[in-house]
Formats: structure tokens, sequence, C-alpha cells
């Protein structure tokens, strides 16, 4: 049985010979009544101040839940983008080293051209003046046997002349 402060105040006793005083007694059950009163009426307020912090953490928990919910998706979405970026840097890294590969390689290839170009440049340059050196050779040696030719005539001239020289001296001396 559940007592009430009014179960208190209205319950009465049977009163015996040199039972208790009859005014305290109710004195004393109204104070206990109103004791009562007081703690169920605070007991009440607790319940619904408990039932309204329990729904305030459920509304709490529920609001964790959907920011976890909200984060987690987040976090899923950046991992998954971040995958997609990484892959397609990964894509034009992997492009552009191809075309640095293929750069290399035709400058390579262009260098080498161009070296043999030279290379075919320089020995025709090397063979033209081998051809002009052995030409001024056979000039040189054209033009020193004409000198010896033009000296051995010359001389032959001189001596001519001399010759001569030297006649018309006698011819001038007979004269005289």
């Amino acid at each position: 049985m559940q007592v009430t402060p009014e179960m208190m105040r209205e319950q009465r006793f049977k009163v015996k010979l040199s039972g208790f005083d009859k005014d305290e007694v109710v004195s004393f059950l109204n104070d206990i009544a109103e004791d009562l009163e007081e703690l169920l009426e605070e007991n009440s307020l607790l319940k619904s101040e408990l039932d309204t912090m329990r729904s305030k953490q459920k509304d709490l928990e529920d609001l964790f839940l959907s920011a976890k919910q909200f984060s987690d998706e987040k976090i899923r979405k950046a991992e998954a983008d971040a995958a997609v970026i990484t892959s397609e840097a990964q894509k034009q890294a992997d492009s552009l080293e191809e075309q640095a590969r293929n750069s290399i390689s035709e400058a390579d290839n262009k260098s080498i051209e161009i070296l043999e170009d030279a290379r075919v440049k320089a020995d025709e340059i090397l063979e033209e003046a081998r051809l002009k050196k052995s030409a001024i050779e056979h000039e040189i040696m054209e033009l020193k046997s004409k000198r010896i030719t033009l000296l051995t005539d010359l001389k032959g001239v001189l001596g001519s002349c001399q010759s001569w020289i030297q006649e018309m001296g006698n011819v001038d001396s007979r004269q005289q």
C-alpha cells in the first residue's frame, strides 16, 4: 500500500487508556504529511527533469550519430576524391614522363643526325682541303719547274746579251 499525504491526514487511531495525546499525534501526522507532500512534489519535479534530460540526451545522441555519419561520409568522399585526383595526377605524370622520354629520344636522334651530318661535312671539307693542297702542291711544283726553266732561259738570254755586249764592246773598241 502506498501512503499519500491525504491518507496520513485522515488517518485516525483508536484511543486507549494511557495512550498518546491525540492533538500531538494529529499535528505530527500533519507535519509528516506536509513533508511527504513536498518530497512527492520534488520527486515529481525531478522525474520531469530526468525525462527532459533523457529526451535531450537522446536528441544529443541522435545529433552525434548524425554528425558522425556525416563526418564518415565526408571522409569517405574526400578519400574517394583524393584517390581520383591521385590517379589522374599519376596518369598525367606518366604521360609527361612518356613525352619527356620521347622528346629525349627525338633529341638524341636529332643530335646523332646532326653529328653525322657534321662528320660528313667535315670529311667533305677535309677531302676538299686535301685536293686543294694536292693541286697547290702540283702548281708549286709546276711553278718551280717554270722558274727553273725561266732562270735557265734568262741565263741563256743574259749569256747571249753578255756575248752580244762583249761583241759590241769589241766592235766599238775596234772602231776606235
